[in-house]
């Protein structure tokens, strides 16, 4: 897998999946304000809910 590392790679990676940040949210069960935060830097997501969507979407997590 590709590894996206700003916000502008993750949200053309999504487009070319035919997904939207909020229709990718949707389909991941996350609410679309917790993703949108985790791609813009505004989340960690050194944990919870914010590192689930930093690991699902590709992006690097510090252990």
């Amino acid at each position: 897998m590709q590894t996206a590392t700003t916000p502008n790679q993750i949200k053309h990676r999504l487009r070319q999946q035919g997904h939207t940040l909020k229709s990718w949210a949707a389909a991941n069960g996350f609410k679309y304000r917790t993703v949108s935060d985790v791609v813009r830097g505004l989340r960690q997501g050194n944990y919870g809910e914010g590192r689930e969507v930093r690991q699902r979407l590709g992006m690097p997590v510090a252990d």
